[in-house]
């Protein structure tokens, strides 16, 4: 299921994916040299998790931070029940569309009623993972990849729609322009089984070419 059965949820674990990656592409030791280890990026899973990066679809890192630090305490303790409870129109008071407050509001309906379960994921491989996680209203492909990649620590969940990642692999590849979403797996595929380290790195380098910033 994982490479290795290597899970990344911490430093130790993120450094030695690293040195895998590193070992199949020497030129990421390059943006090692530059960047140094590329953040950890974890998120609590479950609700929590889904709906953070709800949160941030679409829209930058700040806006999303900002926009979540209203958004956390409407929805604290993440109760499946409660949540599903709450019109959407409650959630999207604090800055979200209504759209996504549905998405929120649709998964802890799901959770409530036994239709989904975050534990299950846990016991099957990313694309299985990945589907289940898409059969939620509002959760597409790259919801997906980020959930598989920053709640359940899957080292080779690769976000092929996210535009940093894109645009930092066009300048990693040397391209004359940015990779086209559907072109992003062929690009990366020789990073099997760490793609989601080099999606860190990829991230890292994005933004120091633009001076900063946070996931």
């Amino acid at each position: 299921m994982q490479a290795n059965g290597h899970l990344i949820n911490s430093l130790r674990d993120l450094e030695h994916a690293c040195e895998e990656l590193i070992r199949l592409e020497p030129r990421f030791g390059d943006l090692q040299a530059r960047n140094g280890t590329p953040r950890l990026c974890t998120r609590p899973g479950g609700l929590e998790g889904l709906a953070w990066i709800v949160t941030g679809q679409l829209i930058s890192a700040q806006a999303a931070q900002v926009i979540w630090q209203r958004v956390r305490p409407l929805l604290h303790p993440f109760e499946a029940g409660q949540i599903a409870r709450m019109p959407p129109e409650a959630i999207a008071g604090a800055g979200l569309t209504r759209a996504k407050a549905a998405c929120i509001v649709g998964a802890a309906i799901s959770v409530s009623n036994g239709s989904f379960s975050f534990e299950r994921l846990a016991d099957l491989d990313d694309d299985a993972a990945s589907g289940q996680l898409m059969r939620l209203k509002g959760i597409g492909r790259w919801s997906a990849d980020i959930y598989l990649m920053t709640c359940l620590g899957r080292p080779d969940a690769w976000p092929a729609g996210d535009l940093a990642v894109r645009a930092g692999l066009q300048s990693f590849l040397n391209l004359d322009a940015m990779p086209a979403i559907q072109a992003m797996d062929a690009l990366a595929n020789g990073w099997r089984p760490w793609r989601a380290v080099a999606a860190r790195y990829l991230w890292d380098s994005y933004l120091a070419e633009r001076g900063g910033g946070s996931r």
